[in-house]
C-alpha cells in the first residue's frame, strides 16, 4: 500500500509540476502573443493530456514492479524461504530484485541448514540414556529430552515448570544450585512406577551481561546399569575365585601328603599324583577358558574374516570328536553337506563349535551326537544335537552365563569349567549372530547358533 501511494505521489506530481509549467507558458503567450494565445492554450493543453496519458503506462509499469518487490520483502519476513522477485528488465529496479532474490537465497540455505543441525541435537538428545532438562531461574522447563519426561513421569507438558514433576529432591537440588551459582551433583531415588536410584547433576550454564548464568542444565542419570555391571563384576570375581581355588586346595592338600610321608605309601601315592595332575588340567583349562573368554569379551576384539565352506568345518571338527565319543561309547553323526559357505573368522567358529561338540559327548550317556548345517532364508545354523538326560526348563535361560552349572558336582567331575556356553555365545556375537537351545528332560538337547553369511560387518 505504501509503495503505490508513492509511485501514486510521484506521477501526480509529475503532472503538476508539468501544467504548472505549461499554464506559465500559456500566460506568457496571452500576453505576447495576443490574438494567437486562444489556440496556443489549446495545443498546450492538448500537449499536457497526451503526456498525462503516455506517462501513465510506465508508471503503471513501476508500480507494479514496486508492487512485486513489497509483496516478496513482505513474504520474505513472514517466513517464506520460496519467495523470489521476477527479473524482467535490467534497470536499477531489476538490480534491487536480484538483491533481493540473493537475501532470499541466502536465508533459504542457512535455514535448512539451522534446521538440520536441529534436526541432529534432537536426536542425539532424544537417544542419549541420560535424562536432560534446561531450566530457568524459576524453574521453568525450557527444553528436555524424551529420557527426561519418562523419568520423571510427565506427558511433555508446554511452559511447565519442575515442581509438576513432583519430585521434591530435584526442585531442592536446583534451587541450591541457583543460589549457589555452581553445580550440585548427588544420588538420590525418585519414585515414578516404583523407586529408582539416579545419579542428578543441576549444573549453570551460559552467562548474562553481568556474570550471572542464564540457564541451567539438569541431568538425571540412570544407576541400574552402572549398580548392575558391579554386581556382575563382583559375581564373576567370586566364581573365578572359587572355581580356582578349589583345585588349587586340592593340589596342595595332595602335595602336602605326598611330602609328609605319602611318597613311602606305595599303595596310594600313584593315585596322589594323578590327582594332582587331574587337578593341574582343570586349572590349566580353567584358564585357558578364561583367557578366552577375556579375548572374546575385549571392545577391541579383531576378526580375521575370510569365506569358508563351513559344510567341511563342521565336517572336519566333528572327526577330532569321533575318537573321544568312541571311548564313551557314543556315535558321532553329520548331517553337513560341503557348499554352504560364509565370511566369518574360522578360528572364532572352531572354537564354538568344539566347545558345543565337547559338552554334549560329556553329558551324553549313551546314543549319539549330530553335528548339523543348514541354511535358513537369512542366516547358516549350526547345530549340536544330543541324546542325553535334557535340560529342565528353569535352566535354559541362564545356560549361556558364566560360570552357570545345572548339575555342579557332575560338571566338575567330567572337567568342565562353566565357561564354554558363554564362550559360545561370545563368538557368535562377534559374528552378529545369536545362540540358543532346545531340550526335553529325558530326551536330550540341541544348542544352535546362527550366523549371516555374509559377514558380521553388516549385521553386528
Amino acid at each position: 500500500m505504501g509503495v503505490r501511494s508513492l509511485t501514486g505521489r510521484l506521477f501526480s506530481r509529475l503532472i503538476l509540476y508539468l501544467g504548472a509549467g505549461l499554464l506559465l507558458a500559456g500566460i506568457l503567450l496571452v500576453r505576447f502573443a495576443g490574438a494567437r494565445a486562444p489556440i496556443a492554450i489549446v495545443i498546450l493543453a492538448v500537449l499536457l493530456a497526451a503526456v498525462a496519458l503516455l506517462g501513465a503506462v510506465p508508471f503503471r509499469r513501476m508500480n507494479r514492479r514496486f508492487d512485486e518487490l513489497a509483496t516478496s520483502a513482505d513474504a520474505l519476513a513472514r517466513g517464506d524461504q520460496g519467495v523470489r522477485v521476477p527479473v524482467d528488465a535490467h534497470d536499477e529496479l531489476a538490480l534491487m530484485a536480484r538483491a533481493l532474490n540473493d537475501v532470499a537465497s541466502r536465508y533459504e540455505e542457512k535455514f535448512r541448514e539451522l534446521k538440520a543441525e536441529r534436526d541432529a541435537s534432537e536426536a542425539v538428545l532424544a537417544n542419549l540414556p541420560q535424562g536432560l532438562a534446561l531450566l530457568t531461574r524459576d524453574l521453568t522447563i525450557k527444553h528436555a529430552n524424551p529420557r527426561f519426561w519418562s523419568m520423571v513421569g510427565l506427558e511433555r507438558p508446554r511452559g511447565a515448570r519442575l515442581p509438576a514433576a513432583r519430585q521434591p529432591v530435584l526442585e531442592e537440588m536446583a534451587e541450591d544450585s541457583i543460589r549457589r551459582g555452581r553445580s550440585v551433583t548427588r544420588d538420590v531415588a525418585l519414585y515414578v512406577e516404583e523407586k529408582r536410584e539416579y545419579e542428578v547433576t543441576v549444573t549453570p550454564i551460559g552467562a548474562g551481561a553481568e556474570g550471572t548464568p542464564e540457564a541451567w542444565l539438569l541431568s538425571v542419570e540412570d544407576l541400574r546399569p552402572e549398580k548392575a555391571m558391579a554386581a556382575l563384576r563382583r559375581e564373576f570375581v567370586a566364581n573365578a575365585s572359587h572355581e580356582l581355588k578349589t583345585p588349587l586346595t586340592s593340589i596342595r592338600g595332595y602335595a602336602e601328603t605326598l611330602l609328609t610321608g605319602g611318597l613311602e605309601d606305595e599303595e596310594n601315592r600313584a593315585r596322589f599324583v594323578e590327582t594332582i595332575r587331574a587337578q593341574a588340567a582343570r586349572l590349566e583349562a580353567l584358564v585357558e577358558d578364561l583367557l578366552e573368554l577375556a579375548d572374546l569379551e575385549r571392545p577391541d576384539a579383531a576378526l580375521d574374516v575370510k569365506d569358508w565352506d563351513l559344510g567341511q568345518l563342521v565336517r572336519e571338527m566333528a572327526g577330532t570328536f569321533e575318537e573321544l565319543a568312541g571311548r564313551r561309547g557314543l556315535r558321532v553323526e553329520l548331517d553337513a553337506r560341503p557348499g554352504i559357505r560364509a565370511r566369518v573368522d574360522r578360528a572364532k567358529i572352531d572354537l564354538a563349535l568344539r566347545n558345543l561338540l565337547d559338552n554334549a559327548i560329556k553329558y551324553t550317556d549313551v546314543g549319539t551326537v549330530t553335528a548339523r548345517i543348514e541354511r535358513t532364508a537369512s542366516a547358516i545354523r549350526i547345530s549340536v544335537t544330543d541324546t542325553g538326560r535334557g535340560i529342565d526348563p528353569e535352566h535354559i535361560p541362564r545356560l549361556f552365563e558364566r560360570f552357570y552349572r545345572v548339575d555342579r558336582g557332575r560338571s566338575r567331575a567330567l572337567g568342565g569349567t562353566g565357561l564354554g556356553l558363554s564362550i559360545v555365545k561370545h563368538a557368535v556375537s562377534l559374528h552378529g549372530g545369536r545362540v540358543g537351545v532346545e531340550s526335553r528332560v529325558g530326551e536330550g538337547s540341541s544348542f544352535w547358533f546362527e550366523i549371516p553369511p555374509d559377514g558380521p560387518h553388516l549385521h553386528s
